[in-house]
């Protein structure tokens, strides 16, 4: 998330230096000078910043370390804002207090501290409830809790992922969420851009991508800026940057605006260094670091110079380890895919995301509408080759048993009168034949024969992921799979006649995990290994 920072910062013409834990962060290599300093540690950041001459600005995008940027500035006597306002815009706790006594409206809350000590008030909030740490960001830690039998264990997972070990328990706002950016200068507020959360997977809070500009009318605009407005106000951010998570409730007669969280920094998510400026023109990054540098940036430069509509997606992945992730080739993709970030590596475990930082991978595309740009981003990342290694036992159980994906699963079948239909009523054999044979078939390049679903049956999309009729044509395009093949001769002289189809078997791998579940499939057949749930 600071790559389009150090990329701004060099357009400008400033030497620079990038300080962070991670020794091999992207970062790294595109710095004039790389310290290896924890970002929590801040007495040796503050020495380090006393070693580097004529230092003239400190700057975070994307992480919750402005309680750092501020102790440094501070010691050097740099733009921004004091530790005491960094403070309250990072604990979430404090920052409760703070709104909440302003008269701003924040969610009912208490805090638990590391001794687990009685909160002072408001003891009294009615279920479900959100359990967070204070001070940890990417939605980690984050759950949803619905009865009180499930608040302890909730607290205890909460705590265990707080750098203070202190916890908030709040209740549960209903309404949609949105994201804010703002530059202060001279404590006047620029709002940078409002864009639309997509939340999913319950009881987790994981974000799957952002649309930008968000669609509401110009009266739940007004409401949703001047809430943000107050806040960055009461909390003491007279300059910088601001980042606001934004829940609207337009349940009533007039629309309400919540404050989930306002953070000292610009968003991370993408968007302040992507999908913003692609939407607009507008660099917010280069803004948000010439006020860090002392400047006063104009009107101007805050003007967009192009609108377009840009959505940022996510691809998440079974359960298991990762064998190859390639990126698609760029002849296949759509027009208007602008970026594709890969965030896993070979050798790593995968697993259904319980916050936002546990995702495969992301892509970036802009589109003449919302429903353009996702289905390019979609396109994007469904073409996307993820193989995870065969027999993994984690990964056959979410693929193959009965509702073994849960929440996670990305098609759901239903019937003429849109009522939902289980796999195991469908009268299909999982598979016919030599299940050996099948294996060699498939082995020596033969596409997989599919035994289809009777016609009354459809497939719905279970969160943001291609049509399964997209996924489904795609895998017949690339020879994967054929829907009328079983019937027809191989070319290795077997007939496909005496291996039978996939019936079941592949509808299940389909439904649990799209494109993916069919390689994860295919792969097994290669190797040789019919997946146990269907071995009997």
């Amino acid at each position: 998330m600071q790559l389009p920072a150090i990329a701004a910062a060099r357009r400008l013409g400033c030497i620079v230096h990038v300080a962070d834990g991670n020794s091999s962060c992207p970062g790294a290599s595109r710095a004039d000078r790389f310290h290896h300093i924890d970002l929590r540690d801040q007495e040796n950041l503050v020495a380090c910043a006393k070693t580097i001459s004529g230092l003239q600005g400190v700057f975070t995008a994307g992480t919750d370390f402005s309680t750092s940027v501020a102790a440094v500035a501070e010691a050097m006597g740099l733009p921004g804002i004091s530790p005491q306002v960094s403070e309250q815009a990072t604990d979430k706790g404090r920052m409760r207090r703070v709104l909440a006594d302003a008269g701003i409206p924040v969610p009912r809350f208490f805090t638990i501290g590391s001794s687990g000590e009685c909160p002072s008030r408001g003891e009294s909030l009615d279920f479900p409830v959100v359990v967070k740490p204070v001070d940890n960001m990417g939605a980690r830690g984050v759950i949803r809790v619905e009865s009180p039998s499930g608040l302890d264990q909730a607290v205890s997972r909460a705590r265990g992922l707080s750098r203070r070990g202190t916890v908030i328990v709040e209740e549960f706002i209903q309404g949609q969420e949105y994201s804010l950016d703002a530059i202060v200068v001279d404590g006047a507020v620029h709002i940078t851009g409002i864009a639309e959360r997509h939340i999913f997977f319950p009881p987790f809070f994981v974000e799957l991508g952002h649309t930008i500009p968000a669609k509401m009318t110009p009266r739940e605009e007004h409401v949703l800026s001047e809430t943000f407005r107050e806040a960055i106000a009461a909390l003491g951010i007279t300059r910088g940057a601001a980042k606001g998570d934004i829940f609207l409730d337009t349940r009533g007669d007039a629309p309400r605006a919540v404050v989930g969280e306002v953070a000292a920094r610009l968003s991370g998510g993408y968007m302040s260094g992507w999908t913003y400026p692609l939407a607009t023109g507008v660099p917010l990054s280069e803004i948000g670091l010439r006020v860090a540098l002392g400047e006063s940036p104009g009107e101007k430069l805050f003007t967009p110079s192009i609108s377009q509509v840009v959505a940022e997606r996510a691809l998440i992945s079974c359960p298991g380890q990762v064998v190859s992730l390639t990126p698609p080739d760029p002849a296949n993709l759509p027009p208007g895919v602008e970026e594709l970030f890969l965030c896993s590596s070979p050798g790593e475990r995968v697993a259904p995301p319980s916050n936002n930082v546990e995702k495969v991978a992301n892509a970036i595309a802009r589109g003449c509408d919302a429903r353009e740009a996702e289905e390019r981003a979609l396109t994007a990342l469904d073409h996307i080759d993820l193989h995870l290694a065969p027999g993994d036992e984690e990964t056959e159980a979410f693929l193959f048993t009965p509702f073994g994906a849960g929440a996670f699963q990305r098609y759901r079948l239903k019937n003429l009168q849109a009522e939902e239909v289980s796999l195991q009523d469908i009268p299909l054999s999982w598979y016919s034949g030599d299940g050996r044979a099948l294996c060699r078939a498939v082995a020596a390049g033969e596409p997989l024969p599919v035994i289809p679903l009777p016609e009354n049956l459809r497939w719905e999309r279970c969160y943001p992921v291609r049509e399964a009729c997209m996924v489904l044509a795609d895998c017949l395009k690339r020879g994967l799979v054929t829907f009328e093949g079983h019937r027809g001769e191989s070319r290795n002289g077997e007939g496909l006649a005496k291996t039978g189809g996939a019936g079941r078997l592949f509808w299940s791998a389909f439904s649990a995990a799209g494109r993916q579940g069919v390689v994860y499939l295919l792969d097994c057949l290669r190797s040789g290994r019919i997946p146990r749930e269907f071995s009997s």
